[in-house]
């Protein structure tokens, strides 16, 4: 069921953070799909008619009708669907297998969010070149310039200027639609291309060139992800009503229009989207595109704010360091190593590829990648979480998953011109999670080992003998049923414990949110003893403060400013064998592990009121 909150996000904000990438694409899609055939009024209907049904099945059959209602509490995207599935125990499928195709769908939006940024502001800045042709040289350092200071500008967040992102959208939207229909007007007949005989025509003309074809119709849904990610933050309704009611009528639109100019001026395929616009308005839609540019990098940028900090709220990724930007919006972050290496990546893809041409080569494969592997999720999702009857399944997603294996087909073509790229930061991104997962568990399996049941650890420690200090001690703990080996290490150095001891477990479950009633649980022991366990979804953010606050409402007294946080820091060892190639993975763990910031820091926990504890692991590859 959808949240309520939905409903008070104006219809128009969507416009901004949903459909920047998608609604950007006209930029460059028509001028690639020309690159391997001829420019015939029988070529261009053909061409036409690719895209009008890649946009009618993809996004709004696949996506805005069917995908939507596979969501997670209201949460939409790769990872929110993965741990929905996750949660429950599958027995035709293997668990670990469906982790790994979730965990590879988002490591290849890793790669389409390095492109996205790249290619758009680039197509929008080369319109330049036929108005002012002589400043050509000019284009690629002022690309760089401004994804730098989109880059500097994430710091601040995106409040101040998102307020604005959707109404510019809007009239993005309206002025490509009118540049469209204004041309249509000459050449109604052009509507006809919604025929799907003339795709299929074109298919039969161009029997070799078709797939490659494809890997460029592709570039016209890249950004549809973002319906499916963004529907926590908007609702599926808002969603289907910005793209049925204005985004998806006047992306097709301008698409027919750039149709109608390439009939009429076959020069025009230069750059048919500038030829659409009047010689003295060009300068200020070079001026509009570059925004609309910018705002589409925005959204994808934010997004894999989003999908960084769902990954390390599920354990997915090392704990680094994230920045709330607005107190009042939540979800609003910001990870500052994961802003500035993206910035590194987009700019050195700029200087690699140089213009949107040679990036449209790289751009796609990612995108049908994860679009593959969404509809697998998807299916199993609705046939197993939504019980689903499996020939409506095999009907509403069968054509449409054998849709996606083409254009991933087609994409895979262009690996060798530049579609490697984004497939080389997928393996690397993809590594470092599973890596990631599989030696936390492994870490976490053995600090199990040396702890002890609660049971056991009243039966083995004398609490008689132990001294009382006034105060609270705090221990955190990964395991509700055991004691944490903090606790276990300091009793046999030490001997002495506060006269409140809380024995607090943050568990991150599989669901976006934990109503706040449900966040908090509390168990009394004797001897001042308190177990505290603190649910909370991967979309919500686990600080002290809060935690306390919840418990207190429940009853328990613990004052921050008399009380002691004590944590494990595990300080990890190679094996003598692992100092070969053998061991790489377990190196890089070590810096993983080295190199994520501390619970005190990550939980927001006063640095002066915490006490750590180093606890050596060896670890094994």
């Amino acid at each position: 069921m959808q949240h309520n909150k939905h409903n008070k996000i104006p219809l128009i904000a969507t416009l901004g953070v949903v459909y920047g990438d998608i609604g950007t694409s006209p930029l460059y899609t028509m001028k690639e799909c020309f690159s391997g055939i001829g420019l015939s009024e029988a070529n261009i209907l053909g061409v036409l008619s690719l895209i009008f049904w890649a946009l009618m099945l993809v996004v709004t059959l696949k996506y805005v009708l069917l995908i939507l209602r596979a969501h997670n509490h209201g949460e939409g995207g790769i990872l929110a669907l993965l741990a929905l599935i996750n949660h429950r125990r599958l027995r035709f499928v293997s668990t670990n297998s469906l982790i790994a195709m979730g965990l590879l769908g988002a490591a290849l939006f890793f790669g389409d969010t390095l492109i996205t940024p790249a290619i758009s502001v680039l197509s929008a800045l080369e319109g330049i070149k036929i108005s002012l042709p002589q400043i050509n040289h000019y284009i690629l350092p002022t690309a760089i310039v401004i994804i730098i200071l989109l880059f500097m500008l994430q710091a601040k967040g995106t409040d101040k200027v998102g307020v604005l992102f959707g109404p510019i959208m809007l009239v993005w939207f309206l002025v490509i639609g009118s540049l469209g229909i204004w041309q249509i007007i000459s050449m109604p007949s052009i509507m006809k291309a919604m025929n799907p005989w003339y795709g299929l025509q074109l298919a039969i003309m161009y029997p070799k060139q078709i797939l490659p074809l494809l890997g460029f119709v592709v570039l016209c849904i890249t950004g549809a992800e973002a319906l499916y990610a963004d529907m926590g933050h908007f609702g599926a309704r808002a969603i289907r009503i910005s793209w049925l009611g204005l985004v998806g009528p006047c992306l097709l639109l301008n698409y027919f229009g750039q149709g109608v100019a390439l009939i009429n001026h076959p020069e025009a395929i230069s750059n048919p989207f500038y030829f659409l616009i009047p010689e003295h308005l060009l300068l200020y839609m070079i001026g509009l595109s570059t925004i609309a540019s910018i705002i589409a990098s925005q959204a994808v940028i934010s997004g894999l704010f989003s999908l960084c900090g769902q990954a390390i709220q599920l354990d997915y990724l090392p704990r680094i360091k994230i920045i709330h930007t607005s107190s009042q919006a939540y979800g609003r972050i910001y990870i500052p190593a994961i802003n500035w290496l993206l910035c590194i990546g987009v700019v050195a893809i700029i200087l690699i590829f140089k213009d949107s041409d040679h990036l449209a080569d790289a751009y796609g494969f990612s995108v049908s990648g994860v679009m593959v592997i969404t509809s697998l999720l998807a299916m199993v999702a609705m046939l197993r979480v939504f019980r689903w009857k499996l020939i409506t399944v095999l009907l509403t997603f069968g054509l449409l998953f054998l849709l996606d294996l083409t254009f991933l087909a087609a994409n895979s073509l262009k690996f060798a011109q530049g579609g490697w790229m984004p497939m080389l930061v997928a393996i690397l991104v993809w590594n470092i999670m599973h890596l990631w997962r599989h030696q936390r568990k492994r870490m976490s399996d053995r600090t199990r080992k040396l702890s002890l049941t609660f049971s056991q650890f009243f039966q083995k420690f004398n609490n008689e003998k132990i001294l009382r200090m006034p105060g609270t001690s705090v221990f955190l703990s990964k395991d509700f049923d055991h004691m944490p080996l903090s606790l276990i290490k300091y009793l046999q150095h030490c001997n002495c414990l506060g006269e409140q001891v809380v024995v607090l477990t943050i568990l991150s479950h599989t669901i976006p949110r934990v109503p706040k009633n449900e966040r908090i649980f509390i168990q009394h022991f004797t001897h001042g003893f308190v177990q505290v366990v603190a649910h909370h979804g991967f979309m919500q953010s686990p600080r002290i403060t809060t935690i306390l606050k919840d418990a207190h409402s429940k009853g328990l007294e613990i004052d921050i400013n008399h009380s002691t946080f004590f944590l494990l820091s595990a300080v990890p060892i190679l094996g003598t064998r692992l100092k070969s190639i053998r061991g790489l993975g377990a190196r890089i763990f070590r810096i993983l592990l080295r190199n994520t910031i501390k619970p005190a820091h990550f939980f927001e926990i006063p640095h002066q009121k915490v006490m750590e504890l180093g606890v050596q692991f060896k670890i094994s590859d």
